[in-house]
């Protein structure tokens, strides 16, 4: 388990790694499914392998990274609008580190790091607590490369089994609380 303390003294981020294969989430074992059909005998598809028409039902959730190296960094390609609307801005053209709080930006940006270290499909439970209430979500991540031999690119894609809302109300407080500081 990965935990990162937060600005906010009553916050805490962290996040479980679990099994990619677990049949737990359904909506993120069709679409690792699909991503291993789509890249046949590779270690992993191109992006041109992905058509978003074969994922509409998950496309709100999910986003695309590009890998920038040395140093090694990602940028967001496509931020799905069902990601915008839990952050209340969209991520397109930023980085993980950008995401708030800073520790949640700093351990998206360290599953992403593991992501492209591996090779291979990420699964993780990312657990957001405040001093009220706790809040969850599945995220699968999953490499794509362009020429079969690094990590050009990573799809995420966020679990429907979410409570949008709580997530949405977590975010809203954490900017809230980085404008009062500011």
């Amino acid at each position: 388990m990965l935990r990162f303390a937060t600005s906010l003294e009553s916050s805490r981020v962290e996040a479980v790694e679990l099994d990619p294969a677990s049949e737990r989430y359904p909506d993120l074992q069709l679409v690792r499914t699909y991503w291993t059909a789509r890249r046949q005998d590779r270690f992993a598809p191109r992006r041109a392998d992905i058509d978003p028409a074969d994922l509409v039902d998950v496309l709100p959730r999910i986003m695309l990274a590009d890998v920038l190296t040395e140093p090694l960094d990602f940028r967001y390609r496509l931020s799905g609008t069902g990601i915008t609307d839990v952050h209340s801005k969209s991520m397109t053209g930023r980085s993980p580190r950008e995401l708030m709080p800073a520790a949640y930006g700093a351990l998206i940006h360290d599953h992403y790091c593991l992501a492209v270290r591996r090779r291979e499909p990420l699964l993780h439970l990312i657990v957001l607590d405040t001093r009220e209430r706790s809040r969850s979500y599945a995220r699968l991540l999953l490499p794509l490369s362009e020429d079969g031999d690094a990590v050009t690119m990573l799809m995420t894609v966020d679990s429907r089994e979410q409570n949008t809302r709580a997530l949405k109300d977590y975010f809203a407080e954490i900017m809230r609380g980085n404008a009062a500081t500011a």
